[in-house]
């Protein structure tokens, strides 16, 4: 009996040390704050887009965009999708030739792209949810 007792004794204390452990790790995570989950979101269809061309002849580009943004912020962003669509449209059919040619050049149209979004989401609801903007594909003619 006394054996019974002992070993039910060691149960108990096991798990009060178990339940002890958990809460001060969920204390430590919520103390050094949890990284934000990153999601992304595909747009499509894909951008067709006329941009400023220094020529007579028409000029395009099509692209393929995702978004990054925190899992907190899907939500949002996919709420506004016509206003996000509307902000890279104008924003991308605005540049210029040498502004959407090279490597350097495209980069930096993704940055300021990521900004036009997050300036228009910012009017409409106050927040700047989107992280970075993404292109899958990115073709001019």
């Amino acid at each position: 009996m006394s054996l019974m007792m002992s070993l039910s004794n060691k149960i108990r204390i096991l798990a009060l040390s178990c339940a002890f452990c958990a809460t001060s790790l969920n204390v430590y995570a919520a103390e050094e704050g949890e990284a934000p989950v990153p999601t992304y979101i595909e747009l499509k269809p894909n951008f067709v887009v006329n941009h400023v061309g220094d020529e007579t002849r028409l000029k395009y580009i099509k692209t393929s965009i995702s978004i990054r943004t925190d899992m907190s912020k899907k939500e949002l962003i996919e709420a506004n999708m016509p206003l996000v669509r509307d902000a890279l449209v104008m924003f991308l059919s605005s540049r210029t030739t040498e502004q959407v040619t090279g490597a350097i050049a495209r980069e930096k149209t993704r940055e300021e792209a990521a900004v036009a979004v997050n300036t228009a989401l910012k009017e409409e609801t106050g927040a700047e949810p989107v992280k970075d903007i993404l292109f899958a594909s990115f073709v001019t003619q």
